[in-house]
């Protein structure tokens, strides 16, 4: 070991120690969990096991980057290739820098002239875990060709379950709780996006972890495009845990010099439960992507840090059947509602009648606004509103100007004919006149339009990924993608950016560095997007989490829900409506006036306070949004399906001071039955302990199916 290399390291904050052990060839992470106050070398040394049976004298360690030239027989972290016959990498430790928070160690190959950097970065603050690796291609010259780089760790052993983020398009985000197989378990998404149906995240947990108690541990990527995710069980009992970009065969070569840096992988851990996770990640979320004023660097300059302003969109209200007239009548109505932002949405540029033709081709249709944009931004500010305009920049419809006359622009393979979906091609914006022709069209929009808003949706995977040189081309779209939205960011920081694609496709700590908001799905019913939305707030905080009220009936689902329920359920995040306001009964008007309001009263206590769970059931669940002093909170319990009991069960509060008395009020819906409302008088004239609340818990009174109720509490 060389001079410079520590036997191990110990990095920790006040919850959490991150513990390396560096004897050997590679560092290998040998702890991280609930904080130790001391470690030494015979700790670190009681990790190794004898010689078991049938197997080699020294046991493999799992490395970080775990290769087979170590002896490992487990899925490989590290693979790479020059040439046919020299792939047996084989690293060796040369050298760490090491800080309070940070860990730099770095290794050579000689035999495949690689340099690998391991960085290791703990968040002071929160805990959470920053996992990188970098790659060098150190020869002179031939090219490094790479086929595998995961960040690889042990787990501990009680790990015994896992959390996937799972569903489908309409549908995404939920929660599926399983045992982990004494085999591998592999989630490996190929959409050239984040996906709907694998979210780059796993949370692990031990078989008695609950919402509030017990070990958990949860992995995210941040990266938007193709991803691994995998749990493996060794031979020797041994579980290991590895995640990274996916990369296909060839898709990635170093030149003589170049280098590449896998997506950072994030791990937080908690020793209280689903709902400490939860906290973790919300607080380092908050304190490193520029919303919280104490950020270290800001990314967004101060778009994350403004309030977050109540939405209209149109896409539900018209789809595509929008015109100056519409769009007028639409603003006016927004702003007797109080909302404070329109957005519009497909259907503004020339041709776009449908989702058959015109896209990439980003000029105001002059038809359906002979005027242009420009005056209706204007109406809007005179309205009170920021204006707000979709856009799909990635996408070009083979019924367009753009792509008549740039065939060549887009991804596709070779002698195989071009699978449209939805209509539309995928442009390959690693192409440098690509890239610039849609950042000089973002531009001029943004430029002679006085937009502080863009909608940046994504509508289908990328089936045929190869560009016109022949390779594969996800990762090189995926970073292409990403500098073409920091140009529009650093050109335009007034400009705040939603991550679309096609709902919950691409919502992922990667994009979250240019985006400031994700629309987690296409669908508006109220009774799905509970599980949607608990999903989302799993692992991003409320702020971030677009919540729309849809129409009646819902447009995906045909399901009818009363506007109270559908405008309690939307208040829970950036509020937004999305349904033709122009056509609104007076109660419906009248409700959804009064949620608005009530979002904007209790704004900033929800995209602050800490998110908690509560205990669920099949047809009741419930939640809250707590202030960091424990002085105040809003609370809700929904009734999903029709009850077995007369009565819901009684809601055990959580995040509550045990200390302190309460004063409960029911702040929603308006309309209460008269039983409701009773209840409601009755607990105006109460104090109720915290510790009452969060042991015996409240009584509720009889509730309706798709139905919820809302509490305010305030320390008296």
């Amino acid at each position: 070991m060389p001079e410079s290399v520590d036997r191990f390291y110990h990095l920790k904050n006040k919850a959490v120690s991150l513990v390396v052990d560096a004897r050997g060839s590679q560092p290998a992470i040998a702890y991280f969990g609930a904080r130790l106050a001391n470690v030494n070398e015979p700790m670190i040394e009681q990790l190794d096991r004898h010689e078991a049976p049938a197997s080699l004298p020294v046991e493999p360690a799992v490395t970080l980057s775990t290769t087979h030239g170590m002896g490992y027989l487990g899925h490989p972290g590290l693979a790479v290739h020059r040439g046919r016959n020299r792939w047996q990498v084989n690293p060796q430790l040369v050298a760490c820098e090491a800080s309070e928070s940070e860990l730099r160690f770095t290794s050579t190959c000689e035999r495949l002239s690689v340099e690998i950097t391991h960085c290791l970065r703990l968040d002071k603050e929160t805990g959470v875990l920053a996992l990188t690796t970098a790659l060098r291609n150190t020869d002179a010259t031939t090219s490094l060709s790479v086929d595998q780089c995961l960040v690889t760790l042990p787990m501990q052993d009680h790990f015994t379950d896992a959390v996937e983020l799972t569903g489908r398009w309409g549908y995404e985000l939920q929660q599926n709780r399983f045992q982990l197989p004494h085999s591998s378990l592999v989630r490996e998404n190929r959409a050239g996006r984040t996906s709907h149906h694998l979210h780059p995240s796993l949370k692990l947990l031990s078989a008695n972890t609950t919402l509030d108690s017990g070990d958990a541990l949860d992995i995210q990527l941040a990266w938007s495009g193709n991803h691994t995710i995998r749990t493996e069980q060794l031979a020797d009992g041994r579980r290991v845990l590895q995640a990274g970009e996916l990369l296909g065969v060839g898709e990635l070569e170093l030149l003589p010099g170049e280098g590449y840096t896998t997506p950072e992988c994030l791990l937080c851990f908690s020793a209280d439960g689903m709902n400490g996770l939860t906290q973790q990640w919300h607080r380092y979320v908050r304190s490193n992507y520029g919303i919280s004023d104490d950020t270290p660097h800001n990314t967004h300059g101060s778009v994350l840090k403004q309030q977050r302003p109540v939405q209209l969109n149109t896409w539900e209200a018209c789809y595509f059947d929008v015109n100056e007239p519409t769009v007028l009548e639409l603003i006016d109505k927004a702003a007797d509602l109080g909302i404070e932002r329109f957005v519009l949405d497909d259907g503004w540029f020339c041709g776009r009648d449908n989702d058959q033709t015109s896209l990439g081709d980003w000029q105001v249709d002059e038809h359906k606004f002979p005027s242009g944009l420009t005056p209706i931004a204007a109406y809007c500010h005179k309205k009170g509103l920021e204006f707000g305009l979709w856009i799909e920049p990635e996408m070009v419809s083979p019924d367009s100007d753009l792509y008549r006359a740039h065939p060549d622009w887009v991804l596709g393979f070779s002698n195989v004919p071009l699978i449209e979906a939805r209509n539309q091609l995928v442009l390959d914006l690693d192409r440098k006149e690509v890239a610039n022709h849609l950042f000089e069209t973002i531009s001029d929009l943004l430029t002679e339009i006085p937009i502080s808003y863009l909608k940046w949706d994504m509508n289908r995977d990328i089936h045929q990924m190869e560009n016109a040189q022949g390779q594969r081309a996800v990762h090189r779209q995926t970073l292409a993608l990403y500098a073409l939205m920091a140009r529009v960011r650093d050109h335009f920081p007034h400009v705040a950016i939603e991550s679309c694609a096609s709902g919950g496709g691409r919502m992922d700590m990667g994009v979250l560095e240019y985006a400031s908001r994700f629309w987690p799905s296409d669908t508006n019913d109220a009774l799905d997007r509970i599980a949607v939305q608990r999903g989302f707030l799993s692992i991003l905080p409320p702020e971030l989490m677009g919540s729309h009220v849809g129409p009646s009936p819902c447009h995906l689902t045909g399901r009818q829900h009363a506007m109270a329920f559908r405008a309690g359920v939307a208040l829970w995040g950036h509020m937004g409506v999305e349904a033709d306001i122009r056509a609104l009964s007076e109660d419906d008007r009248s409700t959804l006036e009064a949620a608005i309001s009530l979002h904007k009263e209790h704004r900033h206590l929800l995209h602050s306070g800490r998110y908690v769970e509560h205990e669920q059931i099949a047809q009741q669940v419930a939640w809250s949004v707590v202030s960091d002093d424990q002085s105040e909170a809003l609370s809700a319990v929904a009734t999903l399906h029709t009850p077995t009991a007369a009565f819901p069960k009684r809601i055990r509060f959580r995040g509550l001071d045990a200390s302190k008395q309460y004063h409960v009020q029911v702040v929603w819906p308006q309309g209460l039955s008269e039983k409701q409302a009773s209840y409601r008088d009755q607990l105006k004239s109460q104090r109720l302990g915290g510790d009452w609340l969060q042991q015996a818990g409240l009584t509720l009174p009889i509730m309706h199916p798709e139905s919820l109720l809302i509490f305010h509490l305030t320390e008296v």
